[in-house]
């Protein structure tokens, strides 16, 4: 998957290579695909059954005591009365919020189908238009106004800590082949936060001066077998919107792809540097190449069930895993 700044997308719409449709990768800034809402976290009618199985085994259970105490009815009456209503302040308390969290998540569902039908009818329109036949500038050119559009895009402050993933070394050797600008692991400082986050890779075409920041997603983590990079989980979008406002490109590629089709992913980069600047050089020297296969994202629920599989031992070196 790729994410475009704003600024990139409008540049390319406004200055356009006059490519066919069939050979573009989609210049649309990230955040326009709506993305569905998680369902929430509530008790079932059975656990809510429970709460009065408790009550009844405590209307049960008092009586037999306050006969070995020697309490009084009256007393028992309160203290029985008294148990009564705390179960039922609970009970109504959790069903409350049970139907306000459904309620909030039917809300939700209903606004993400509405963005889905505007987001269906706007990629339908766009795809009726017809290609724009004008010609871009000359590459030099091209590449000299993205240079001044690029001129605050935001830069690292220095090389990450973060552990690399076992895929990551051998798939910076391919990068590096076609791309000796790539460097690994540097860290962005996230504003208003004493945390950083950490690219994978980035690529800085000297030219036109755009960046493009490469992440490789494992479905879930090698050790703790926790999910991760879910299509359901908003923290990947809205580091590529941080990115992307940052104005670097986000180009995603899952574990499995680097490891098995390398090429065909230094291919899609090539092409995105291309479209972008109009530069066909690094394009030139892999075009012989496959282009790389799409693949669908994952949600934590799939995720969850690859880890139980060994998903990734199936494509991973013996040795690495």
């Amino acid at each position: 998957m790729v994410f475009y700044p704003k600024a990139i997308a409008d540049f390319c719409r406004q200055h356009p290579l006059g490519l066919s449709r069939e050979n573009q990768v989609s210049l649309q800034p990230a955040g326009l695909h709506p993305v569905p809402p998680k369902p929430p976290v509530v008790l079932s009618v059975t656990w809510l059954g429970l709460i009065w199985l408790i009550w009844l085994g405590g209307a049960i259970a008092f009586p037999l005591l306050a006969v070995s105490w020697g309490w009084s009815w009256l007393e028992l009456l309160l203290f029985v009365g008294a148990y009564s209503c705390i179960i039922a302040a609970v009970y109504i308390y959790v069903l409350g919020r049970r139907h306000k969290l459904l309620f909030q998540y039917k809300q939700q569902m209903s606004e993400y189908r509405e963005q889905l039908i505007k987001y269906q009818e706007q990629q339908s329109f766009s795809d009726s238009q017809p290609q724009p036949k004008l010609l871009s500038p000359n590459p030099q050119l091209r590449c000299q106004m993205l240079a001044d559009l690029m001129s605050s895009r935001v830069c690292p402050i220095g090389r990450s800590n973060a552990r690399q993933g076992v895929s990551e070394a051998q798939f910076l050797q391919y990068l590096q082949r076609y791309f000796p600008m790539t460097v690994q692991g540097v860290e962005f400082k996230i504003p208003m936060s004493r945390k950083c986050y950490s690219a994978d890779f980035i690529i800085v075409h000297s030219l036109s001066g755009i960046g493009i920041d490469v992440e490789v997603d494992e479905p879930y983590a090698g050790l703790s077998k926790k999910p991760t990079h879910c299509w359901d989980d908003d923290n990947d979008r809205r580091r590529n919107q941080l990115f992307n406002e940052w104005g670097w490109i986000v180009v995603r590629f899952t574990e499995k792809q680097v490891v098995q089709a390398p090429l065909s992913c230094c291919k899609f980069i090539a092409q995105v540097i291309f479209e972008v600047t109009g530069e066909l050089s690094y394009l030139e020297r892999l075009k012989a190449e496959p282009d790389l296969l799409p693949v669908k994202p994952w949600t934590a629920k799939e995720a969850r069930r690859m880890a139980r599989d060994g998903y990734r031992q199936s494509y991973l070196p013996l040795r690495k895993t």
